[in-house]
């Protein structure tokens, strides 16, 4: 190990320097005479050359850019101090002293304070400052586009599939994206309509919409329901507008009748126009009140019934409710001057109902003598619309509510009966045996063979 240098050894008292040296200058006096001159001269020949440290050899500083030429745009532009100045506009003259103060009272009782600007306070907008206006360059001033130049790729040998033809196999060919599958046919391919297998399947589904008051209930608020024809579950369409969408267009082919009947029969029970195509827009919902009567009316309940209603005389001792039986029912009918009809009253769990079936001949006389009967009450005011408005008075005593009972010239009270022919909205109330027996039938499409 080597030793650290030795201290340089101190000068003794008597020792003198050497010829021809400088006195050497105290750290705390004046520099001695002629130094000054000396001390220049050292300095210029001990000053060092600047020489690069190791850190700026590790991180070079970064080279100044090069001045590049303006673009045409900022040519264009006049210099800073020569652009106009936009001052900003001050702001409205409002504060506390313009707000009113207003109470609100909350549910709870309570009652809170707040402040707001009065509702005619005059809001004048700001104007807005006009902004300094540059000389635009135009397309010509920027350079003309150069397309990039195409890259030349060297040729490369394309290693082959082993499905290619050349090898021995066939390839599926592609099929286009817009074009359905082949299991499924394309809406725009429709079989032929078969008018009388189509009038059959709107009067079949129409029966079955109305035979029973649960799910003519569902049907009529638009809560979620099944497909008939083909069986699909509730939980694919959300409404029936999804529902008809989906009877307008089938998937399957097979069943293309069953399901524009469906589409029909729906469109009557909800009021809305089968004429039309159904999307999403849902234009096809609105129909007048009128067109929609018509088209309900329009479907009987076959064989020919007329509906007599509010047929009770009051209540027995256990509670129970009486009205009109079959004969008496006979006999009243006859008095009004109507034959070949037969009376079948209806009862329930609390006795009478207040209905009386008229049923006529299954032939085109007894229609004819159904509807002369169904007339005679609608002249009377005392038709469908007419047992709508005694309905609207139910709040009222039945025994004297004027709608319902009425005295005659001897003082004696008696029932007002409402009559109208039976359609296929009022399957849900017949009884079991007649809704099992009926069918539904068109008046416009009558045909006497089905």
């Amino acid at each position: 190990m080597k030793k650290p240098n030795p201290p340089p050894s101190k000068p003794s008292a008597s020792a003198k320097p050497a010829a021809g040296m400088a006195p050497r200058k105290s750290r705390w006096g004046p520099p001695p005479a002629g130094a000054a001159g000396d001390k220049a001269a050292s300095t210029s020949r001990r000053t060092p050359t600047p020489t690069r440290s190791s850190n700026a050899r590790r991180h070079p500083a970064p080279t100044a850019p090069a001045p590049q030429a303006a673009s045409p745009a900022a040519a264009t532009r006049p210099p800073p101090h020569q652009q106009p100045r936009v001052e900003t506009p001050p702001p409205p003259p409002y504060g506390f002293h313009n707000l009113d103060r207003r109470t609100i009272h909350l549910a709870d009782g309570t009652v809170r304070t707040y402040f707001a600007l009065p509702p005619d306070y005059p809001f004048e907008p700001a104007p807005l400052p006009q902004l300094p206006h540059f000389q635009r360059a135009g397309p010509e001033a920027w350079p003309p586009h150069q397309p990039p130049p195409q890259q030349q790729f060297p040729p490369h040998d394309k290693r082959r599939h082993p499905a290619d033809p050349d090898e021995g196999f066939s390839r599926h060919p592609k099929q286009s994206r817009f074009e359905p599958p082949p299991h499924q046919p394309s809406q725009m391919q429709q079989p032929p309509v078969d008018r009388q297998a189509l009038r059959k399947a709107f009067l079949k589904y129409s029966k079955m919409l109305n035979e029973n008051s649960a799910q003519k209930r569902i049907y009529l608020e638009g809560g979620r329901v099944q497909c008939l024809p083909c069986g699909r579950s509730s939980k694919d369409f959300a409404d029936v507008h999804g529902l008809v969408m989906h009877a307008y267009n089938p998937p399957n082919a097979d069943s293309f009748v069953d399901h524009l009947g469906l589409h029909k029969a729906l469109c009557v029970l909800k009021g809305w126009d089968y004429t039309k195509v159904p999307d999403n827009s849902k234009a096809y919902q609105s129909l007048p009140p009128d067109l929609v009567r018509a088209n309900r009316e329009d479907l009987i309940i076959w064989p020919p019934t007329v509906i007599i209603r509010n047929t009770t005389t009051g209540r027995k001792k256990d509670g129970r409710s009486e009205g009109l039986g079959n004969k008496e029912m006979d006999k009243k009918i006859a008095e009004l001057g109507f034959a070949g009809g037969k009376s079948k009253s209806l009862y329930g769990k609390e006795g009478h109902l207040g209905l009386t079936l008229i049923k006529f001949a299954n032939n085109p006389s007894g229609l004819k003598e159904a509807e002369r009967l169904a007339e005679f009450f609608e002249r009377q005011d005392h038709g469908r619309v007419g047992w709508s408005r005694a309905q609207a008075t139910h709040n009222l005593d039945p025994d004297t509510n004027p709608m319902l009972v009425e005295t005659d010239s001897r003082g004696e009270k008696k029932r007002i009966l409402y009559g109208c022919l039976a359609i296929s909205s009022d399957l849900d109330e017949l009884d079991s045996d007649s809704r099992k027996r009926a069918t539904v039938k068109s008046i416009k499409e009558f045909d006497p063979s089905d």
